[in-house]
């Protein structure tokens, strides 16, 4: 039973129309605290049924959500070098020269007038005789006959008309003879480039 309808039973003649007032304020807070409660179970309702909506749909995936466009990964290819390119990357090869031996002058065969320098050696002046070398210097041509005495030839000075000094290997009577000889010196000496490898036959003048 409400408290209104106590005191009206009770008291009716003496509640005053303030009294009536406050009640009927409680009364109506009464409405309005259950008209909030009602909403607000409500909405909690709501909410908890929202929640769960959201975590059923965050664990069942949608395949409309699955990536099907993949990009595949392009790798580029690697570039070749041409043919231009290809001969500068190649390391430069040193050319190794061949020491080219010069060919020896061939001196003909010379007719002049000469005389035997030191006497002694007058006996040993022929017919054709083996040159291997010409100097002015009479110095130069005793050191060019003493390295030829030492490896074993026969040989001495003489002298043209001009002044220039032969030194002879070796002097024959035949052509045959100093032609051999002086073929054989030019082989085995043949780096001695004004010598012995560009011997020659002196025929003297008579």
């Amino acid at each position: 039973m409400s408290s209104t309808k106590i005191i009206s039973i009770f008291a009716p003649n003496i509640i005053n129309p303030y009294i009536q007032g406050i009640i009927q304020i409680v009364s109506d807070m009464k409405k309005v605290f259950l008209l909030t409660a009602t909403v607000l179970t409500l909405l909690m309702a709501s909410s908890c049924k929202s929640q769960k909506t959201l975590s059923e749909a965050a664990i069942v995936a949608d395949p409309a959500d699955e990536v099907t466009d993949v990009t595949p990964i392009q790798y580029a290819k690697p570039v070749q070098a041409t043919a231009s390119e290809a001969v500068v990357q190649q390391p430069v090869q040193q050319q190794v020269q061949t020491p080219v031996t010069p060919a020896p002058v061939v001196v003909k065969d010379r007719t002049e007038k000469v005389y035997v320098v030191d006497n002694g050696d007058s006996g040993k002046l022929k017919g054709f005789n083996v040159i291997v070398g010409s100097f002015g210097s009479k110095t130069n041509a005793e050191n060019q006959k003493n390295k030829m005495i030492n490896r074993g030839y026969r040989a001495f000075l003489v002298k043209n008309e001009s002044g220039m000094y032969r030194v002879v290997a070796a002097s024959f009577d035949t052509r045959e003879a100093a032609t051999s000889i002086r073929d054989d010196i030019r082989s085995k000496y043949a780096t001695e480039t004004g010598t012995c490898a560009e011997a020659w036959l002196l025929i003297p003048q008579r």
